[in-house]
């Protein structure tokens, strides 16, 4: 296996298969509370509640597979007619900014979760300790950042890769 794909592997590949089987897992928890709902008429208090945790967890995780691709919604309208130079300079803002903001986010989650594990706060139905739902606020920003970084490097190591618009950088 090549340098870099393991990047790809860590912040692309996995968090997809991760993805997947958190859809299955929701998948399966929802077709059980409509059985329990419709057939036996008890459906399971809980679903609602763990669907929503599941999704956070989904949304975060793929949210570094997102910035793996160079998928996230950007204003690229002008970046072509760029001399490569400005280019580079927008991109190593653009990677600051992701640092800095999701670096950020990342710490004030973990202090979220803190609190949460020091005050024994779980969830209402399914009784799940809240650190678990913070925590993939935790996870997430963190992995934005380093799959940001992994990704700046990887392009810089082969420069015959683009980014997702087709410019290279």
């Amino acid at each position: 296996m090549k340098f870099s794909n393991i990047p790809r592997l860590i912040f692309r590949d996995i968090p997809r298969v991760a993805i997947g089987i958190i859809l299955l897992v929701a998948i399966a928890i929802n077709f059980a509370n409509i059985v329990g709902r419709y057939m036996f008429l008890a459906p399971l208090s809980w679903a609602e509640e763990v669907l929503s945790f599941l999704v956070i967890w989904g949304v975060c995780l793929g949210a570094s597979a997102v910035t793996y691709d160079r998928r996230h919604l950007s204003m690229d309208v002008f970046v072509g007619i760029y001399p490569p130079m400005f280019r580079r300079m927008l991109d190593g803002v653009i990677l600051a900014a992701i640092i800095g903001f999701c670096g950020f986010a990342s710490i004030q989650a973990w202090q979220i979760v803190k609190i949460m594990a020091a005050n024994g706060q779980v969830s209402i139905t399914a009784e799940i300790p809240m650190t678990v739902p913070y925590a993939g606020f935790v996870v997430g920003f963190a992995m934005i950042v380093l799959a940001a970084i992994a990704e700046s490097v990887t392009r810089r190591i082969n420069p015959m890769s683009k980014t997702q618009d087709g410019y290279d950088l």
